[in-house]
């Protein structure tokens, strides 16, 4: 952030030289008729040698595709679990992701600033150019935790078309949004863009044992946009997001293994997340004839609570609350070769801060009490291994839990390509990246265990008080070499041949939801005629895993097959993974989640894109992905998952999109279009033990609007076939837990533009 606020400071007086704007929007390429500028790219997107899917506005906002989730299914090999809230957006793309920790396997970018954590990641599009997805490793270009590829989310620049647009929107189940944007250029150095919107919902599931809507809640944000060209070649962009959210959330009901049916939510305890985020970027480029250089900074602020019923039953066992304050500051400084020379290249060095301080209790209720502590006691008195009867006189038993994280990491890489090597057509690029990271946990867990002892012989109970604490710190350092080579073979202008191949990286962490476990097992070693609790060590093995490494090799085609109305692209891919992070609930005695590092696994599997104008006013795009990922060494002590398949990665994923639309020059409807998107994604396995299983299932989304000059009148209707599915599956205390998707709903949009 210095870096930028110094170069945006002095760059008026510097004396590099100019050129004028021509000079500068000939650096940029129109592409399904948007302005797009990579500060890292050597290629344009469509001419990279890796498998790229760009989605323009209309394709990403349909279907009511309003935030990263929405984009499930839609893109080969990509899939988005809905876990039921905000928190939690783990992305896979070709079998590579991770639900457990905070830090992503797939990275996100919102207008080139980094989403550090995947907390942040579920958020409300607004005003949205278009969506890219880069899939397998992008380490060498973009670091840690994008060994899966990276999604990049670009907004409208403010010195788009001026105007404004208003759009609301009602729909079945209490589905209400409205969004409002403008953008207007202040003169010919200078532009902003604004937007707001507000969105709300009844809910889709009720609780039974509550009565009321277990996904009930609204969001609310908005977002402004600066833009200033300082000099000719300077140009600053300045971006604040922020956003509110409020949700109940979970709509969890238990799963049937027997009968395959996931019930209704019925539990006790609420669950809800409530979540402000905020984020702040600056962005300066220099752009000379020859060179281009890009200063990026950015601040994201978060600021969250979760609740959770997590027996997920009408019984009071066990609830946690978790708060999440949390600080990241990131910068860039990127120095990019722009010219038409065999040598072409871009270096960089980043660097990035984290502060989280998470506040997570856990509550055992007057049924957990009994469960995990009254039941123990009565089995030993009765089994003649404790001579006296012990009770426990809390009625309800709270463990604290207090986690201050920091973190930070720099980096450093280069990338060059040759554009032609040994004959015309072929290129080479050759990439590395050194990446280090330093961790810091202090962590204090504390409950307290009152007792009434009846002794032998004794006539008056003992009551005393057995505390457990368990507090420390702990830090750990990653450094990584992150290295890519990629040869292409450009046939022609429309057809290209690439084989890449690149290591992935994500970076290792801390487990802070094991903390319960391991007070419980301190209080319980504290007891009378107990060994005592574990050693420190054991807690830094139990809360510790491993950073996850891979190697992506694919090879690709694209191109135009023909002129203006088919366009095909497709790979081939094997990822070899070495200790993939896995997360295991810790089972009928244990309420926590651990994390470990699995041996070795592989994916491999086989991409298809087809873009084709049928007849003129009609337009199909059809992808198709799939993955075939198994474990070849993994083991928890307990069981030897070798030869079974990696959970949430689904086998295939099927999209196709129809749009006709027809322009009715002079009539009173200026145009109309009607659009439908099929999507499917099974089998796919939600077990280690791959004992249970959603079938492949398949979605129907259906949308028409007619333009009237300046409004535009729609109707949607999703989920039309009424197709039922899990979206998420889990087991806790033994009992299996699920989410069933979204009912058929639907509603209309009136769009206003002026």
């Amino acid at each position: 952030m210095i870096l930028s606020i110094v170069f945006a400071f002095y760059a008026p007086y510097l004396k590099a030289q100019e050129v004028v704007k021509d000079t500068i929007i000939n650096n940029y390429r129109i592409e399904e008729l948007t302005f797009v500028s990579t500060p890292k790219e050597t290629y344009f997107l469509n001419q990279l040698p890796a498998s790229a899917t760009i989605l323009n506005k209309t394709e990403a906002e349909s279907s009511g595709r309003n935030s990263i989730k929405g984009l499930s299914g839609v893109i080969s090999n990509l899939y988005i679990p809905d876990y039921g809230s905000k928190i939690t957006s783990a992305v896979y793309i070709r079998g590579i992701g991770s639900r457990f920790s905070p830090a992503p396997s797939v990275g996100l970018y919102v207008d080139n600033v980094p989403y550090i954590d995947k907390s942040a990641f579920d958020f409300e599009f607004l005003d949205i150019e278009r969506i890219e997805v880069l899939r397998g490793p992008q380490g060498t270009l973009y670091g840690r935790n994008a060994l899966g590829g990276i999604v990049h989310v670009r907004t409208k620049s403010p010195f788009s078309t001026p105007g404004s647009t208003i759009t609301l929107s009602a729909g079945s189940y209490g589905q209400y949004r409205g969004t409002f944007t403008t953008n207007h250029k202040l003169s010919e150095k200078a532009a902003f863009s604004l937007g707001g919107f507000y969105s709300h919902q009844d809910g889709f599931f009720t609780n039974s044992f509550t009565s009321l809507k277990a996904d009930k809640g609204y969001s609310a944000g908005g977002r402004i946009k600066l833009a200033y060209y300082i000099t000719p070649s300077w140009k600053a962009e300045a971006n604040a997001h922020m956003e509110k959210s409020n949700q109940n959330a979970y709509p969890y009901g238990t799963y049937n293994k027997t009968t395959g049916v996931t019930s209704n939510p019925n539990y006790n305890d609420s669950s809800s997340y409530k979540r402000l985020l905020s984020t702040n970027s600056l962005v300066i480029t220099h752009t000379a004839p020859k060179w281009k250089l890009s200063l990026i900074s950015s601040y994201q602020y978060l600021n969250d609570t979760m609740k959770l019923d997590q027996d997920f039953s009408p019984a009071s066992i066990y609830t946690m609350s978790q708060s999440q304050n949390m600080h990241n500051l990131s910068q860039e400084a990127i120095f990019k070769s722009e010219n038409n020379k065999n040598y072409q290249f871009v270096s960089g060095v980043s660097g990035f801060y984290q502060k989280n301080f998470t506040n997570a209790p856990v509550l055992f209720g007057t049924d957990g009490v009994q469960r995990f502590f009254q039941s123990t006691f009565d089995r030993l008195y009765t089994s003649g291994a404790m001579p006296f009867r012990m009770t426990v006189t809390n009625p309800v038993l709270p463990v604290a839990g207090e986690y201050d994280m920091h973190s930070f990491g720099f980096a450093a890489f280069h990338q060059v390509v040759l554009k032609r090597v040994f004959t015309e057509g072929l290129s080479l690029t050759l990439g590395l990246r050194y990446e280090y990271e330093k961790q810091y946990l202090d962590y204090m867990s504390t409950m307290s265990l009152s007792l009434r002892f009846n002794m032998p012989n004794v006539p008056v109970p003992v009551n005393t008080t057995i505390p457990a604490v368990v507090e420390g710190k702990e830090n750990q350092d990653f450094g990584q070499f992150l290295p890519k080579i990629a040869l292409q073979y450009n046939f022609n202008e429309n057809h290209r041949l690439f084989f890449t191949s690149a290591r992935g990286y994500k970076a290792g962490g801390y487990n802070i939801q094991m903390f319960s476990d391991l007070v419980q097992s301190k209080l319980m070693g504290g007891m009378p005629g107990s060994g005592g609790s574990a050693p420190a060590s054991d807690i830094e093995k139990t809360i510790s895993y491993r950073p996850e490494y891979n190697w992506n090799n694919e090879i690709g085609y694209s191109g135009e097959v023909i002129q203006n109305k088919l366009s095909l692209s497709g790979a081939l891919f094997y990822i070899s993974s070495k200790d993939q992070q896995v997360v295991q609930f810790a089972g009928t005695s244990g309420f926590g989640r651990v994390a470990r590092n699995a041996g070795k696994s592989y994916s491999t599997g086989a991409e298809l894109s087809v873009k084709y104008k049928i007849i003129s006013n009609l337009e199909a795009n059809f992808n198709y992905g799939y993955t075939y990922s198994k474990f070849t060494e993994y083991t928890d002590n307990q069981n030897d998952y070798s030869g079974k398949f990696v959970p949430f990665v689904p086998q295939n994923t099927v999209s196709l999109f129809l749009l006709y639309s027809k322009a009715l020059s002079g009539k009173f409807i200026d145009k109309f279009s009607i659009s439908a998107q099929y999507n499917g994604a099974g089998k796919i396995y939600w077990t280690d033990k791959n004992d249970v299983i959603q079938d492949f299932y398949s979605t129907l989304d259906i949308g028409g609007s007619i333009n009237f000059s300046i409004f535009e009148v729609g109707i949607w209707l999703r989920n039309a076939t009424n197709s039922r599915y899990n979206t998420f599956y889990f087991e806790t205390l033994g009992t299996g837990i699920a989410q069933l998707n979204r009912p058929l709903n639907f509603g209309t949009d009136i769009k206003i533009r002026f």
